[in-house]
């Protein structure tokens, strides 16, 4: 679906003929030059950024009310996850360092250290001293701050606390209970000798294998491995040179997601950015580490970096990389935007191991196989952005003695090339990094009441499997495709390790999939695909075998009439949920109102009883007489019978054993089509795991099953492939609840 710059760019290449101007690709830097031959072109790109409305919310009012909200929330003692949500809402809404925001920090503060998060109830305590908190009842959250201290074992910050209540005592005198509180914290801190924060666990030392780069004419650059590699044995690991959110409607919403941009750690207590209150970061450290976002945080207010996609990778890669690229000029030699681009590409291919953004400047475009209206509209994208850079920040104020090369003007041109440059890499190269998103209290409220604990029987509804961000790895971009790849990928914040999905022998080469997968795609739409993005035919073992079978296992539909019992693929416009379907091969009517009972189910609004369960199931038993073994639509129809019956099957223990039934059958789908280390996998899981902690809740012994304890073994190692923070709460939950 077109978005706002996508039109605006169209009318532009239409009102200045843009394909007749530009008629071929010849570089970057020529692109992006004879754009700004155009006056007009920037003026219309000046325009259309400083039309974009303002999405940033600074509105003490409502974070006054989201405030208030979040204290009679706790007070009531419903839910402090709620209470939590509703003061991170008002930090969002309240004008960056206003007291309004050390208010709600200070308030967000007491609800963490009621769930044990002193961590984050330190620097939200912090944040409420610095930005303009009432005088009047500060000694309250420096009390807060030295508790805090004391439990996250900081020596110094305890100190730190208790000598800015020594100060406080100097101006106005402490009530006894005040005063009792104080030294009690002053004997405890003589028991800290000094602070024992706990340093980040280090590393295991992990010996990967020797990896060899080669190039020829007809696959280009690819990478070989240089010993041979056993299967689930790691191969190599990255930390992406840059990544941003991916971002969907609800990013539009008064909180985006809370993930941090610098670390990449997922489903965080959010620290909002002070100015544009839209980028989230773990820590106060993340956000101020954080440096190349200032020059975003106005793209940010106009909700620029949603409307532009992969582009906002292109420029925060050109960003987060700008320094590192220009280091090494002289500056005392004047330079033109080709001559600078050319040398610090040279830089980049001679010097690509010694720094990672070099390896970025590597990898390929495509530019030349692309079609030119892609082409003119990514370029178009890159002058806006050089155009943003130049009239909406203070980017170019700040190159210092860098101005000595060039003007201005052609450091924009430069700049605009470099951020063309990305964008096309990544259309070809940016990699999509999935987690388990968390889902907020407000809309389901999954947790424990005294801790970030997950509710028997809520795994399933409090996860959910999406992309959180794109990244950059150029090494790892180096992997050619095969539709059947020899390898997996494992994330842990904006790190990715990749595993050998086979033995791989000496010689052999890394396979990586892009996308089309030989059991989640037909062939030609596999090839399609591949040939429209990245401008290559598929060559994969795949793509030159003669059949599809291994995609149509999932797909196949079986005529139940004894007669026939073939199996067929289904028209485009044929659905079982919809209306009964036809036969291809005898003709014959087949009923399918056993789908459309089921999905019935999912809209009705009357409570659903055991009667309306055996019929459900029965009605799947008849579904999957006209279904192939390991058929997509099993996985469908299973899901909308665990909505509807696992949040009772405690009641009932014919129930709950025929849905750990139905369950076993749901894994051992995902498994076939998708690998058991993979995303998929591991939510097929859930609901399995919620009901053996459901039956462990129920009266007389529990004792679990053989197949759901090779199951909950094979699901303790898939979830390795999700960051540590996942795998921490999700086998938290399984000790909790299973033991």
């Amino acid at each position: 679906m077109q978005n706002g710059w996508d039109l605006m760019a169209a009318r532009i290449v239409q009102t200045y003929n843009l394909t007749g101007v530009i008629k071929q690709y010849r570089g970057e830097v020529d692109t992006i030059r004879k754009l700004d031959a155009i006056p007009e072109i920037r003026k219309a790109c000046r325009a259309w950024l400083k039309k974009l409305p303002p999405v940033t919310v600074n509105d003490e009012e409502k974070s006054h009310l989201y405030r208030e909200n979040g204290n009679e929330i706790f007070r009531s003692r419903k839910s402090p996850h709620v209470a939590l949500e509703a003061y991170s809402k008002a930090i969002f809404m309240a004008p960056g360092g206003s007291p309004a925001q050390a208010m709600a920090h200070a308030n967000r503060a007491i609800v963490l250290m009621s769930l044990k998060r002193f961590r984050e109830a330190y620097e939200d305590c912090q944040l409420a001293l610095t930005g303009g908190y009432p005088e009047e009842n500060r000694l309250r959250v420096l009390f807060r701050l030295a508790e805090c201290a004391l439990q996250n074992r900081d020596r110094d910050g305890l100190d730190k606390a208790l000598d800015a209540m020594g100060a406080h005592a100097e101006q106005q005198e402490l009530t006894s209970f005040e005063m009792e509180r104080y030294k009690r914290l002053q004997q405890l801190a003589g028991i800290i000798a000094i602070s024992e924060i706990p340093a980040d666990p280090t590393e295991v030392d992990v010996q990967y294998p020797k990896l060899e780069e080669k190039s020829d004419a007809s696959h280009g650059r690819f990478i070989v491995s240089k010993e041979g590699i056993k299967k689930e044995a790691p191969i190599v690991q990255e930390t992406a040179v840059s990544f941003v959110p991916v971002y969907d409607p609800r990013s539009r919403s008064e909180l985006p997601p809370f993930d941090c941009q610098y670390c990449g750690e997922i489903n965080v207590i959010p620290f909002p950015c002070i100015t544009c209150g839209r980028a989230c970061y773990c820590s106060v450290a993340c956000r101020k580490n954080h440096s190349s976002h200032r020059f975003e945080c106005a793209g940010y207010g106009k909700h620029l970096w949603y409307l532009i996609g992969i582009a906002h990778l292109g420029m925060r890669s050109f960003l987060d990389g700008f320094e590192a690229s220009t280091q090494k000029l002289d500056l005392s030699v004047e330079s033109t935007p080709e001559g600078l681009f050319k040398s610090v590409l040279d830089t980049a291919e001679a010097e690509h191991t010694e720094y990672p953004y070099g390896r970025v400047l590597r990898l390929v475009t495509n530019f030349e196989q692309m079609d030119v209206m892609d082409m003119l509209q990514y370029s178009l994208t890159a002058y806006m952005l050089s155009v943003y850079l130049s009239g909406f920040t203070d980017f170019f104020q700040q190159l210092g003695d860098l101005i000595n090369v060039m003007s201005k003007e052609n450091w924009s041109i430069y700049c605009g090339a470099v951020i063309f440059r990305h964008i096309g890499q990544l259309v070809c190269n940016g990699h999509a990094i999935s987690e388990l998103r968390g889902s907020f209290a407000s809309e389901n409220n999954c947790l424990e009441a005294d801790s970030f604990n997950i509710k028997a029987g809520f795994l399933h509804r409090y996860f959910e499997s999406t992309r959180v961000f794109t990244g950059i790895f150029p090494q790892i971009s180096m992997f050619n495709h095969s539709c059947e790849p020899n390898i997996r990928n494992t994330f842990n914040k904006n790190t990715l390790t990749v595993y050998a999905a086979k033995d791989i022998p000496v010689g052999g080469e890394i396979f990586n999939c892009y996308g089309p997968n030989f059991k989640l795609m037909c062939k030609d739409e596999r090839k399609s695909a591949l040939r429209q993005q990245y401008g290559f035919e598929c060559k994969c073992t795949r793509c030159i075998s003669k059949n599809d079978e291994a995609y149509e296992s999932f797909e196949h539909y079986k005529c139940p009439f004894a007669k026939c019992s073939k199996y067929f693929m289904l028209k485009e416009n044929a659905d079982p949920f919809e209306k009964d379907i036809k036969c291809p091969m005898c003709r014959r009517i087949i009923d399918c109102s056993t789908f459309q009972l089921i999905a019935a189910g999912m809209t009705s609004e009357q409570e659903s009883g055991y009667e309306e369960f055996d019929e459900a199931m029965d009605a799947y038993s008849k579904c999957k007489a006209v279904l192939s073994e390991y058929h997509e639509t099993k996985i469908t129809l299973a899901h909308m019978i665990f909505l509807q019956y696992l949040p009772f099957s405690g009641l009932d223990d014919r129930c709950l054993r025929r849905l750990k039934k139905l369950a076993h059958e749901f894994i051992q789908i995902r498994e076939q089509r998708f690998g058991m280390m993979s995303p998929e996998y591991v939510v097929a899981c859930f609901y399995l795991m919620d009901l053996l902690v459901i039956e462990s809740k129920c009266e007389g012994p529990f004792k679990m099953d053989a197949v759901s304890v090779e199951f909950v073994g094979n699901f303790k190692k898939a979830i390795e492939i999700f960051g540590t923070g996942t795998r921490t709460k999700v086998l938290n939950y399984l000790k909790t609840h299973l033991g």
